[in-house]
């Protein structure tokens, strides 16, 4: 299987970086992670290749902000005469009705044909713990933001853990994976400046550093771990010291630029 990353930008897309939306593919299944700004990038090259090869599709949501939804709005050109099986956490988890939200963000005067319109799209919901999706063991747990939002875990090979404060818990969901993609909005050497300290204050309620995502990796024993949901206000130098500071914690961290591909499972 192959991990592109579609986008890593959190909140706000730059020229560089579009927002949250990762691939997993092995040629014939793809599977597609938030829909994001980065969901448009199936729409050219180099990514229209997975899409043109991919013979069963499956999108998951982590939850409904609109930076990691906006993109469903582009669902009827991305994928255009094909199936697509959106897959959304269940109320139990996250505590909104998917029979509900979803219709909410594709619907007139918003969007100029409603979710029921589509009939190319499917929706099903995912519980938490283990499911069962298209041969593949596709686990999910509740995270720390404000409007629930989950993390994935795909087999042993990657774990998603966007728009969540570090949490323990999360060390022990990604234990052995391959590769944690875990976001960072701050360093984290900002905690010892007393000026950064109701910036540091505000992060930490709903995001997570790049120290402290290296030291859930480390824990976890993960092979790699990936830094993004980035925040767009900062720029590459800062994420340079972002990926050189996680580093000091757990060596094998990086920061790719969208489009990066990586292999998964040897």
């Amino acid at each position: 299987m192959r991990l592109t990353l579609l986008g890593t930008q959190g909140w706000i897309p730059t020229p560089a970086r579009e927002t949250t939306c990762m691939a997993v593919d092995d040629g014939a299944l793809l599977f597609v992670f938030d829909a994001g700004t980065g969901l448009s990038r199936l729409l050219r090259p180099p990514a229209s290749a997975l899409l043109a090869q991919a013979r069963e599709i499956h999108l998951f949501l982590t939850h409904y902000h609109l930076d990691h939804t906006c993109g469903l709005a582009y669902l009827s050109a991305v994928f255009a005469g094909r199936t697509l099986m959106v897959h959304v956490p269940d109320a139990a988890l996250n505590g909104v009705d998917p029979q509900r939200a979803l219709p909410e963000l594709m619907r007139k005067p918003y969007h100029p044909t409603d979710w029921r319109e589509q009939t190319n799209v499917m929706l099903a919901t995912l519980h938490e713990g283990v499911n069962e999706v298209a041969g593949h063991e596709l686990r999910l747990r509740a995270q720390c933001h404000p409007d629930t939002s989950v993390a994935y875990r795909l087999d042993d090979r990657f774990v998603l853990a966007t728009d969540t404060s570090a949490d323990p818990a999360t060390a022990e969901f990604a234990r052995g994976a391959e590769v944690l993609l875990h976001e960072a909005w701050i360093d984290g050497v900002e905690e010892g400046d007393p000026a950064s300290e109701e910036m540091v204050r505000a992060t930490y309620r709903a995001h997570s550093s790049a120290r402290q995502a290296a030291g859930l990796a480390a824990q976890a024993g993960v092979g790699e771990l990936i830094i993004m949901h980035l925040n767009p206000l900062r720029d590459d130098e800062y994420y340079a010291r972002m990926q050189a500071s996680a580093r000091e914690i757990f060596t094998a961290t990086s920061i790719y630029p969208d489009l990066f591909e990586r292999s998964l499972g040897g």
